[in-house]
């Protein structure tokens, strides 16, 4: 029964929509935070209906320390493609590493924003530290390392990048264009396998 109105809610929703679409006041919907469950219902309405438009991205947590999106929503992502935009990249700008050793530089957002605690477990700060020292032995920033990953998910077309300087925006963006060797895509899925998704 709950099923049933989820589905309606997810119906209605395409539906008011597809009006919006009509009127040109948007041009195509994604979803964000949602299940393989969520995803597939949205498309099997609009495979259903010619009329109700299809969801084309979807926008969800993904990073080296949260990487829960490869346990069903990758696959439906590339076989319906259905592009993750990935958000928190830098996993609230942990993966940097300037949070390592109980720092918290200050105007960072965990300084700002200390009660949020999901990238913070000793779990989290041990894989940090591997993913820090493999993005120094191979001479770049542990920023560009975490971007890098995300940016080489074939199931990912963008990542949202965010800075607070504008050092950190052209270190994000120069992440564009380093490729990952096998090598290093080994070594990441090695500290993956010891820490497997410490801040889900």
């Amino acid at each position: 029964e709950k099923h049933r109105e989820q589905e309606l809610e997810i119906l209605e929703t395409l539906e008011v929509l597809s009006e919006l679409k009509k009127r040109g006041k948007i041009r195509h919907i994604g979803v964000s935070n949602e299940t393989p469950w969520g995803v597939m219902t949205y498309l099997k309405f609009a495979l259903k209906n010619p009329d109700l438009p299809k969801i084309i991205s979807i926008q969800n947590p993904y990073n080296l320390l949260n990487r829960s999106f490869e346990l069903g929503l990758s696959e439906v992502s590339l076989r319906e493609e259905v592009g993750l935009l990935a958000y928190s990249p830098l996993g609230f700008g942990t993966l940097s590493g300037k949070y390592l050793n109980g720092q918290f530089p200050k105007n960072s957002r965990l300084s700002l924003f200390n009660q949020y605690q999901r990238y913070s477990s000793p779990n989290a700060q041990r894989a940090t530290q591997m993913y820090v020292d493999l993005a120094q032995k191979i001479s770049i920033t542990p920023a560009q390392l975490a971007l890098a990953f995300v940016n080489q998910q074939s199931f990912c077309p963008s990542n949202i990048i965010g800075a607070t300087n504008l050092d950190q925006l052209n270190e994000n963006i120069n992440s564009v264009d380093i490729e990952l060797s096998e090598e290093v895509l080994d070594e990441i899925d090695r500290i993956h396998s010891i820490y497997p998704i410490p801040s889900p």
